[in-house]
């Protein structure tokens, strides 16, 4: 990251003297100073997430509540900062309202209007870990939106998940359970943190042996971190080390994220510099005729790359339609789990919920993103090289982050559909009241296929209608985003180069003035030599005729 900083640093001074816009330069300075890589603790309700924290904050009046509902619940960003301690409550638009740490710890919020807060505090061991951001979410008891919003808009940020346990209830949960098997999907690291270790009782190995036997079935034998704390004494000294090293990549990992857009702004500070220099030995009609051929090549290069969206356009339909086929096979290799869920008089929404996001996010990288990056690679290919004289219209992108981004947006969007749909809900719950209705009238085996034919003929056709739009409108989005990237790109560099030209333009016209300006002052300077000649011939005929009489006289 210093390399990273550094290297604005230069860009910003160059761009500066040569009179270049520093709008991207500065925008991403801005963004490195505030960096940071999240690490999540997520965990049911009075597992000693806050308490957890608390101990690590290490100060002697506890700043996070320990005492969270539901209700009231909302995810708390903690992070350093060296000027002083900021805390503020940010609402769902965006709004920030800054409090102090002894209105914070008598803080009730609305969930349901809060987006998060945010603690950005001068303490000690943050100290030690600068580039890193914890985040206390709510329990999961609190619903799926609280795990829609654990991933969705924590996971492309992240560099791995704590998981937290009490030593005196180490029971893996559904809920904990269904977003440790998202979490492999995206291959997160996790970290078990065994809280309220003072409160282990006798049989603790033992019952620590069965929580990883248990996560195995949810992760599938993956190396885990585990650590064990105890707010009560104050030790958290192994999740400490754990932090630490997320800190030594930290700089890794955010400098990965930042390369290519400074290696971007370089190329058009460089393309200024190349078609200046190249262009400053032309003559002005050589000149005109680059800038001619440039605009050319920029048009051939527009159509291509036009050529190229629209290809892939093509293809978005389709794919759609593909991973919708794919959300129904997951739909009913879960219808089992769905009709015993209901026979027992249980909300099937959740569970849904975790269908549908698996198998989108398989989905996407299976079907989607292969073709993304081909896409990408096919445009890189018809703009990098695309030489205009000495300099290259180039195309930085990085196709793993492009897809991370493609995943987790087309995600978020389904499940975003799954929460919110009025008639998905509604027809959920009609078939649960529909169970009700015939329990005491039909056979069990007559009551699975009575359900089984209401999911099939109202469920599944409604669900799999609301997800396979949110995926076709989230992946054209996501795609329009990388295109106008793409286009800024070109539209950012095509403006060096003109700016280059124009200005060698300038200099041969500043040159031609120069010498016209030069050549009147030379008409100017002879008139004056004229004059002065004039001036001095007559004074020389009066010195002439003085001393003709002189010498007459003698």
């Amino acid at each position: 990251m210093e390399k990273i900083k550094r290297a604005l640093e230069e860009l910003w001074g160059m761009n500066n003297a040569y009179s270049l816009s520093n709008e991207t330069v500065e925008k991403l300075m801005q963004e490195t100073e505030t960096a940071k890589v999240c690490t999540p603790i997520i965990g049911k309700f009075s597992s000693g997430k806050s308490a957890l924290l608390n101990t690590l904050l290490g100060y002697s009046r506890k700043i996070l509540r320990e005492d969270i509902t539901p209700e009231t619940a909302v995810p708390a960003e903690i992070a350093y900062n060296p000027e002083g301690d900021n805390i503020c409550v940010v609402q769902n638009d965006g709004t920030c309202k800054e409090i102090s740490a002894s209105e914070y710890r008598e803080l009730h919020v609305d969930a349901n209007a809060v987006r998060c807060t945010r603690l950005n505090l001068r303490n000690r061991f943050f100290g030690e870990i600068p580039d890193v951001m914890l985040v206390d979410m709510p329990g999961f008891e609190s619903g799926f939106e609280v795990h829609n919003r654990a991933i969705d808009n924590y996971l492309p940020l992240s560099l791995a998940y704590i998981i937290t346990f009490p030593a005196d209830d180490m029971i893996v949960r559904s809920s904990v359970g269904n977003i440790l098997k998202e979490l492999c999907l995206h291959d997160m690291p996790v970290c078990v943190v065994i809280t309220k270790f003072d409160k282990r009782n006798d049989d603790f190995e033992k019952t620590f042996d069965a929580l990883k036997e248990n996560l195995n079935r949810f992760i599938g034998g993956r190396e885990v971190t585990y650590c064990t704390t105890s707010s009560y004494s104050g030790d958290a000294e192994e999740l400490e080390e754990f932090l630490r090293g997320i800190q030594e990549r930290s700089q890794e990992i955010l400098a990965k994220k930042f390369r290519n857009a400074v290696l971007s702004a370089a190329d058009a500070t460089e393309n200024y510099l190349r078609t200046t220099l190249k262009s400053s030995e032309m003559s002005e009609s050589e000149l005109d005729e680059q800038k001619e051929r440039f605009g050319k090549q920029l048009e051939e290069l527009n159509s291509r790359f036009a050529k190229e969206k629209a290809d892939f356009d093509l293809q978005i339909s389709e794919c759609a339609e593909e991973m919708k086929a794919d959300v129904q096979m997951a739909l009913e290799a879960e219808e089992p789990s769905f009709i015993a869920m209901a026979l027992n008089n249980q909300s099937i929404n959740d569970r849904m919920n975790m269908v549908v996001r698996n198998a989108v996010t398989v989905s996407v990288k299976k079907r989607f993103v292969p073709k993304v990056e081909k896409y990408l690679k096919r445009v890189a290919n018809c703009m990098n090289g695309e030489a205009v004289g000495d300099v290259h219209i180039s195309f930085n992108f990085n196709t793993e982050d492009v897809g991370n981004s493609v995943v987790s947006t087309t995600v978020a969007a389904v499940a975003a559909i799954i929460v919110a749909g009025p008639l998905i809900g509604g027809i959920i719950a009609g078939l649960i009241t529909y169970v009700n209705k015939i329990r005491g009238d039909k056979k069990r085996e007559e009551m699975k296929n009575q359900i089984r034919m209401r999911l099939n003929a109202e469920v599944y056709p409604k669900v799999l209608r609301e997800v396979g739009h949110g995926i076709e409108t989230a992946i054209t989005k996501q795609i329009k985003l990388v295109n106008t990237s793409i286009e800024d790109e070109i539209t950012a560099q095509r403006a060096a180069l003109e700016k280059a030209m124009e200005d060698v333009h300038k200099k041969m016209n500043d040159e031609k003035e120069r010498r016209e300006a030069l050549a009147m002052d030379m008409r100017a300077d002879l008139e004056r030599i004229q004059r002065i000649r004039s001036e001095i011939s007559c004074i020389v005929g009066r010195a002439d005729d003085e001393n003709e009489f002189s010498l007459g006289n003698i």
